[in-house]
């Protein structure tokens, strides 16, 4: 599903959602409460406090349903209300009086930033093992998508095929990096892609 297919499924179940579609709110938070759990656990350690914190967000919006303007995007309406009611709760908890006293206690790490140098290079040189053995074509398709910002609507004009064949191409590339390269691959990729 392309952007303009997802955001036109995301506004059609809001839509339902706010008509009292008890189906659609459901929908709704089964698409989204790992993703915000897991984004909340990286702003406070408090388990109880983000489980609530998800707990009134939702309870929060099926009970403003009806009033609640349609958000130009779902997920960021979701993600800014639950990091506004996790500032809250902490607040309140501990008394802050300051917000950048609430930025602290974000712990956003990636598995590279604890990855074992050595390991990290070893796995870097294959990376650019696997990269340098693709074609020019899929090469140049990674390029696009990861540097230029471009959508896959203008790689597709510039390269002369379908939106849909170059999303398809890009995540088999994906794919098949990922099978060579294991789990660690994606955090690697970001890292070294660029590079080329």
């Amino acid at each position: 599903m392309n952007r303009a297919d997802e955001r036109e499924y995301w506004d059609l179940i809001w839509e339902k959602f706010r008509t009292g579609d008890r189906r659609a709110f459901e929908t709704i938070y089964n698409e989204y409460v790992d993703a915000l759990f897991a984004y909340g656990s990286k702003i406070t350690i408090h388990r109880d406090l983000l489980e609530d914190a998800i707990q009134d967000l939702f309870l929060d919006v099926y009970s403003y349903g009806s009033r609640l303007r349609k958000p130009e995007s779902l997920e960021f309406y979701l993600y800014k209300t639950l990091k506004r009611i996790i500032y809250r709760k902490l607040k309140e908890k501990f008394r802050f009086t300051h917000p950048e006293h609430l930025v602290e206690q974000f712990d956003l790490t990636f598995p590279l930033e604890e990855a074992d140098l050595e390991k990290l290079e070893e796995h870097t040189g294959m990376l650019r093992k696997e990269l340098k053995s693709l074609d020019v074509r899929k090469r140049e398709l990674l390029f696009l998508k990861f540097n230029s910002g471009m959508t896959y609507n203008e790689i597709g004009k510039l390269l002369d095929l379908k939106p849909d064949t170059v999303k398809k191409q890009v995540s088999r590339v994906l794919k098949f990096l990922r099978g060579k390269l294991g789990e660690s691959f994606l955090d690697l990729f970001v890292v070294c892609f660029r590079k080329y």
